[in-house]
Formats: structure tokens, sequence, C-alpha cells
């Protein structure tokens, strides 16, 4: 029997046991979520946290070494009948309905239903990927049976009602395009046609609203219109122009037009086209020019006609070049080069919404009335050129001959061989969004399929044509020229008010630029405007292309009648040549009627544009300033409130109120305070009563706006 342990040693611990040379004693694991696992603290989730901890320290339900195999099988299926549905059905929410979270294993809305409602073959259809087998489609064989050309002697009339040329010039594309069919073609204004329209042959209208009144080559065509009349034998189609930016007025003169030529017994060619200067102008005028040289070929086809074969007669091509490099560009656009003789800022240094003053020389025989815009063709910034070039995988000095393949008024105007830099420089729009049509155009040359597929899924995405090339890296180098003329959109001219009078100095024109520069909707750096970056950085000395562009009749200000001016920021433009007119008709010693003038700035120190030469003006009796500084809280709107007795005075003694500026905020701000002055001041008036009055104005031509979307 073993000796019994005294009591002391029976109370100690048991000796401690030494590890064995070489062998190493397994750490007891550490805690790695702490002493309270199941409590929410955020600071576990912190990115140094994170880096601290095992990366298998966190695994998800259904991950890591006990996921279930199926899983990816079963959201794949997932994903196919989700694709399946959309594809074929249109989803509705038929209970308005509130969501209510319902939590088990996962988040789900609790007690949410949809109806389905089949969609049509057409909504169905799609453009397929590369390597696919296309589907055919209904139709697809009786478009490929077209005649090649229209019967000889086929004419159509193409018409238009625009006031700063983009009606006009779309009607001279649809023109084009018929022509290539061989229609014989003519383009005029609807006022040219306003004594009856032809019945020998279509009849194309590009029309679009001014602050839903028609345009001024449209006028006297839609006040006949009203008229009774037998339109029996009239064919026609109408392609609408306009921005949903004014729901109020959207498409209102075109949709009229087009109703009106139905009742009186007219034949529509096509179903009208809504084209949207806020959506996609460009993609809705190509497919409403596509229907269209559909229904000639369709109605005016010749079966015998074949496609002419363009042998060439000669060995050689020679073609002699004289001018400029952007002499075929200002020519499609009817512009003239310009020198800038002055450029300085307008606003106080490191005042964060700058603008700007430029003065240009104009060439010999060049004239403008007060009040008319100059339209200018702008450049692309360097920095953006070489950055689209980047993106690309393009040479900046690579020389392109580009040679149309037929005359298109709405594609590039180069007629000699330039630079890669030159072309993105001058002729391309480099900061708009892509649409539907350059979206699918850009997956179609992806090679990569999970980018194709991204590319294919997109719409209305944030991003401009260059942020979205840079995010799909496989179209680098992936567009070959043609391709890519194909999928770029032209450069456009700007528009811009004139800020001087004639009366004053004949040969030059001012305009007063206000710089856009915000931060860009998707997200990435700074948004810079093409046309406004480009006339901000223009030097005394550099030439600027550019055309005067009249005003509408209506917006003149005459110096004989009571008139009330109203704009902010560089709205205040056409107002200043207006005060330099009465200015020198005070001087000549002509009587005046009064004028105010309320303006919206930020500050007195910081963006009173042209102060001093304003306040000149004043003293001498030409006008009487009303300035808005917002950084006090007001606004035109406001001041005009506030001085009501003053305005009503003049609008009784026959005033006409003009407005010109930002349309988003400030125009609609006015309207409510005129509709406001008149509910004050007349007993029983309620806000029907006002709006009715303020249309009265405006048809009257008293109260005229010439605004623009901020």
């Amino acid at each position: 029997m073993a000796p019994r342990l005294p009591p002391h040693r029976a109370r100690t611990a048991p000796p401690r046991r030494l590890p064995r040379p070489g062998v190493r004693r397994p750490r007891r694991p550490q805690p790695v979520w702490g002493d309270n696992p199941e409590r929410f603290d955020p600071a576990r989730f912190t990115a140094e946290a994170e880096a601290a901890r095992p990366v298998h320290a966190f695994k998800p339900f259904g991950t890591g070494e006990r996921a279930c195999i199926g899983r990816q099988f079963a959201l794949h299926e997932a994903t196919m009948l989700l694709a399946m549905l959309v594809h074929r059905y249109r989803l509705h929410d038929h209970a308005d309905y509130r969501l209510t979270v319902k939590e088990t294993l996962t988040l789900k809305p609790e007690g949410f239903t949809l109806t389905l409602t089949p969609r049509t073959p057409a909504e169905r259809s799609h453009t397929p990927l590369p390597g696919s087998v296309p589907t055919e489609v209904p139709g697809d064989a009786e478009t490929a049976a077209l005649p090649a050309r229209v019967r000889p002697g086929t004419r159509a009339l193409f018409l238009h009602g625009s006031n700063y040329g983009t009606c006009r010039e779309f009607a001279a594309s649809l023109a084009d395009e018929a022509a290539a069919v061989g229609c014989e073609t003519e383009v005029a204004p609807l006022d040219a046609y306003a004594g009856g329209l032809p019945t020998d042959r279509p009849v194309v209208i590009t029309a679009a609203s001014y602050n839903g009144r028609p345009t001024d080559d449209a006028t006297v065509f839609t006040a006949r219109l009203e008229d009774p009349q037998d339109l029996t034998d009239v064919s026609y189609a109408v392609l609408g122009v306009g921005d949903r930016n004014w729901a109020a007025t959207y498409q209102q003169v075109p949709t009229r037009i087009d109703d009106r030529l139905a009742e009186l017994g007219a034949t529509r060619l096509l179903e009208r086209a809504a084209a949207d200067a806020s959506g996609d102008l460009t993609g809705a005028v190509r497919d409403f020019t596509a229907r269209l040289r559909t229904a000639l070929l369709e109605r005016h086809g010749d079966p015998e006609a074949a496609a002419p074969a363009d042998e060439p007669t000669a060995a050689y091509e020679v073609r002699a070049l004289t001018g400029g490099p952007l002499d075929a560009a200002a020519e499609r656009h009817g512009l003239v080069p310009m020198t800038v003789t002055e450029a300085y800022d307008l606003t106080a240094p490191g005042h964060p919404r700058r603008k700007r003053f430029v003065r240009l020389a104009l060439p010999e025989g060049v004239t403008y009335r007060t009040a008319d815009h100059l339209t200018v063709l702008p450049a692309n910034a360097p920095a953006l050129v070489e950055r689209f070039a980047a993106a690309l995988g393009a040479d900046l000095d690579t020389v392109l001959d580009i040679r149309a393949a037929r005359p298109r008024r709405d594609g590039f105007a180069i007629d000699r061989p330039l630079t890669v830099r030159r072309f993105l420089t001058h002729h391309v729009e480099l900061v708009e969004r892509p649409n539907d049509a350059q979206l699918a155009a850009l997956a179609a040359a992806d090679p990569c399929p999970p980018e194709r597929i991204a590319l294919a899924g997109l719409s209305d995405d944030p991003r401009t044509l260059v942020e979205v090339i840079e995010d799909f890296p496989a179209l680098r180098g992936a567009l070959d020229w043609p391709a890519l003329l194909d999928l770029l959109t032209p450069l456009r001219p700007r528009h811009y008010s004139i800020s001087s009078s004639p009366a004053v100095d004949p040969g030059h024109a001012d305009l007063m630029i206000s710089l856009l520069q915000a931060p860009a909707r998707s997200g990435r750096g700074i948004h810079r405007g093409t046309g406004s970056g480009h006339l901000t950085d223009v030097r005394p000395g550099e030439t600027v292309y550019a055309r005067i562009q009249p005003c509408r009749d209506v917006f003149r200000i005459e110096t004989g009648a009571p008139v009330v001016m109203v704009a902010a920021g560089t709205g205040l433009a056409p107002f200043r040549g207006a005060v330099a007119d009465r200015a020198a008709a005070l001087a000549a010693g002509t009587g005046l009627a009064p004028a105010l003038c309320y303006f919206g700035c930020d500050a007195p120190d910081a963006d009173f544009l042209h102060a001093d030469e304003l306040h000149a003006a004043e003293s001498a009796g030409a006008v009487s300033l009303r300035p808005a500084f917002s950084t006090a809280g007001t606004f035109v709107q406001h001041r005009i409130a506030a001085e009501a007795d003053d305005v009503w005075e003049l609008l009784g003694a026959g005033a006409r109120v003009y407005v010109c500026g930002d349309g988003a905020r400030m125009a609609p701000g006015v309207r409510e305070a005129f509709r406001t002055l008149y509910r004050d001041r007349t007993p029983g008036a309620d806000d029907a009563a006002a709006e009715r009055w303020l249309d009265a104005l405006i048809a009257d031509g008293r109260y005229v706006e010439d605004v623009y979307a901020a």
C-alpha cells in the first residue's frame, strides 16, 4: 500500500510538468469576437478590425465547407426565371403596396403580390448578341423586299417650325434621307404653306413649341389651321420636338397640328413621333427617319429600280482643299470666324459661380439687333480629349481621312485629313450620356461576354460616354474607326444671348458666359460645360466660329413703351443691351417710358454684373434697377412681391414683361409672383382666374419668356 501523504501535501496543486525539449505546447484559442459576440457592435466591421481578423472568422449562412452544392444551380435557375418573367410580362403593383418587412431566416416583404400582363411581340424583340443566331421578327422579310428607290418624279415637302434652327436642321436631314432614295425634296417654314398644303406629295412637318405657342415661322400656319377646310387628299407625318422639363406645354403645338390635320381629313403617313431634348433626342429622330424612309418606299417605291452601282470612271480621285480645317463644319451651320477682342471675369476673384465677359469683332457685313443670339461652335477641353483617347486606346497624332459614303446633314462635316486630336477637339460631343442605341453598339463591339451582358442591361445610366468606356476595359481597342464614327455624335453649336447694343458699337457683340461647373451626375469628379467652358477659356486674339441668330420678334424691347424686365444671373444679357438702347435714346433727346429691371445675383460685391455701367444708366434716368441678392435670402420673385404696387401700376399703363434666364426655378417663381399680384388686387379672383389672366398676357405678347433649362 502506498504511504499516505501528509495533509499539507494533499492540499497542494500537482507539480507543473515541463514540456519536453523540442515540443511546443498548443496555445489556448483566443476569442475573435470578444466576450459578447451576440451584441451589435459596428466597430467590429471597421477596415482595421477586419484586417486584424482571420479571413475565415466570419462565414455567412450557406457558405464555407458545408455550403449546399446545388446553391449556384438554384441561383442560376432563379435568375433565368426572373429574366423570362420580365421579358414576357409587365409587372404591376395592383394593390398600392406599402413595405412591411418580414424576418425569418432572411428579410422579405410581407404580403407583396404582383399581377402580370403579357408583353407584345414588338416589346419582346431584342438585338441579338454577337455570335448568336438572329431571331426572325415579323415584317423583316417585307422590309428587305422593299424597292431600292421611289418612282421617278416622286416629290416630298418638308416643313419646319423652328426658332433657333433645331427643327429646321432636322427637316433638312429628313429631306436628305428622302433624296437618297430618289425623292425630289423641298424644305420650307410652315408659314410658307399657310395658304394650303399640297396634295401631290407627302408633307413631313417638324415642329416645336415655345412656351406652349408656335414658333415664329409657324404662327400663321397654326392660326389658319383652325379654319374649316378640306384636307382629304393630303398625306402627312409629324415629328414633334420638345423638352419634358416643361411638362405643361410639352409637345403641345406638334400634337395640335397632328390632331387638327387628321380632323380636317388628312391621312397620316406615320404616327406622330415625340423627340425629347432631355431624353434620347437623336434616337427618336433616327427612328422616325427610318420609319419615314420605309413608308416612302412602301407607297411610292419603284419595283423595277435597282440600287445605284457606283463604279469608278477614273483611276484616281482628286480633291482640292481650300480654306481652313473648320470651314466645312462652319459652312454646315452657317458660321463665320469672329475674333475675340476682350475677355475677362465679371465676378470677384474666387467667386464659386464664375461669369465671364467676351467681346467679339463682327466680320464685315455682319449686323445684329438688340436681344439677338449668338450661335457658337465650341471646342472640347484638351484634358478631356486626352482622357477620351486614352479610354479608346487611340493615338492622338494618328491622321484620319474621313469620307462619308453619302452626304448626311447629321454626320460629321469634315473635308480633309485631320489628326485624332483635332477630330475629338472640334467635331465630337464628348460629355454627353450615351443613349440606348449607343449602348447597344458598345455591347455589340465588346469582346468580353460579362461586359457585353452588363452593357446590354444599362439604361438611363448617369455616366458619360467616356466613363462608360473606361468602366468596360475590354472596349479599349475593340472599336474600329468606322464603327466609332457611327457611335459618336457631332459637336453641336450653342446659343447665347448677346448682351450689347448696336446703338453703342455696331461692330462688336458682347457675351455674358456663366461657367457650368458642378459635381458630375455619375459622382465622379466635376462636370464642366462644353460651350461655357470653351468661351471661358478663350483669350483676346483667338478665333471663334459663330453666327447671329435673330431672337423672336416678340422679345424685341421698344424704348417707347413701359417695360418690366426680369432676369437672374447671365439672363441679364439681353436687358443690358436694352438698357444701352434706352440710354442712347435718352442722350439723343428721345423721351422714354418707365422701365423696371429686376435681376438676381449672389451678392453686390461678388457678381453684380456691369454694376458701374448700369448705375450710370440709372442715374441718367434710363432704367430703375431692382437687384435681388440671394445671400440676403432674396430672389427676384420676392422683390416683385415686395414692390407689387410699382409693378401693378406699370401693368395698368400697358407695360410688357420680359423674363430671361433659368427656366427650371426662376421662371416658374416669377409666374407665380405675377399670379399672386393679380389675385391680391382683383376682388374675388381665385387661382383659376389668375391663371387665365396670365395666359391672356402671354397670348397678347405682354408676358414673354426667353428661358433655358438650368
